[in-house]
């Protein structure tokens, strides 16, 4: 993998878990402002959660790899 694919693999996986730092701060506002006794299921975790962690599986893969 070429120096420009990581660099856009590193980029992508800094700014999805940024991402995901923001959106955890809006839904607990968004949460805490719900009427009490509401029960609130967040499909939302099923698609974020798989994708940071791929993501950063993907990044870690691709930094400690050997060379060859």
């Amino acid at each position: 993998m070429n120096n420009i694919k990581k660099f856009l693999l590193y980029g992508i996986t800094i700014v999805v878990i940024v991402f995901m730092f923001v959106w955890e701060y809006y839904i607990g506002i968004w949460e805490a402002a719900q009427a009490e006794g509401k029960v609130i299921i967040r499909t939302d975790s099923f698609v974020l959660w798989p994708l940071v962690i791929t993501l950063v599986a993907l990044s870690l893969y691709q930094m400690f790899k050997k060379k060859e």
